[in-house]
């Protein structure tokens, strides 16, 4: 996720990764410099901000990775179901790696903080945004209508997001099992109106 071989790098991976365990307001500055090994001055050094200005970055950093992996999963897949379902395997395996503790890297702090700063609130939104945009290229590229594939990135979104939050609570792949159902189902019923 982040080229963590420098202070700012690392104490943005630290900060990813306790934010999407704990939340925003769950991470203390301290913990951050403990789990990124920098030292304090440096923290300041990189963000004048301060925890605030630590977590926009994290968040930015995080949404690319996601981004970035949907981008990935669209080039490797040759239906809108393939696509659908890598990301959603993709999520699981994640989330059971982490043994039920790291969900979604923007979910956590956009729920506690969106209405509460600006910054954040901008840096969730983006976002989502910009995995919603890419989710519909793929659906576009892989032979969904631009309408049709606009509409479908919203309800997937919703579907995995709503999935890995429930996943994550009751600690079991199954909701996330079930959403692998549901994309294989709209996928379904996509193509017989074509």
């Amino acid at each position: 996720m982040v080229k963590a071989s420098d202070s700012k790098g690392k104490t943005l991976a630290a900060a990813a990764k306790l934010m999407r365990q704990q939340g925003y307001h769950g991470t203390a500055l301290h913990d951050i410099l403990v789990a990124g090994g920098a030292p304090r001055g440096s923290l300041y050094f990189h963000f004048p901000g301060g925890k605030e200005q630590i977590g926009e970055a994290a968040l930015a950093v995080s949404a690319e990775a996601v981004r970035a992996g949907i981008a990935r999963a669209a080039e490797a897949s040759e239906t809108a179901e393939v696509f659908l379902l890598r990301i959603v395997r993709a999520m699981a395996a994640d989330l059971e790696r982490s043994d039920y503790k790291e969900g979604c890297p923007v979910a956590t702090t956009a729920l506690e903080t969106a209405a509460q700063s600006d910054a954040l609130g901008a840096a969730s939104r983006n976002a989502f945004q910009k995995w919603e945009l890419e989710i519909k290229r793929g659906l576009f590229r892989l032979g969904l209508t631009a309408g049709d594939a606009d509409l479908a990135a919203t309800m997937v979104l919703s579907q995995l997001e709503g999935a890995l939050l429930l996943a994550r609570t009751y600690r079991s792949l199954e909701p996330l099992r079930r959403a692998e159902q549901a994309v294989k189902m709209f996928t379904r019923f996509g193509n017989r109106n074509e």
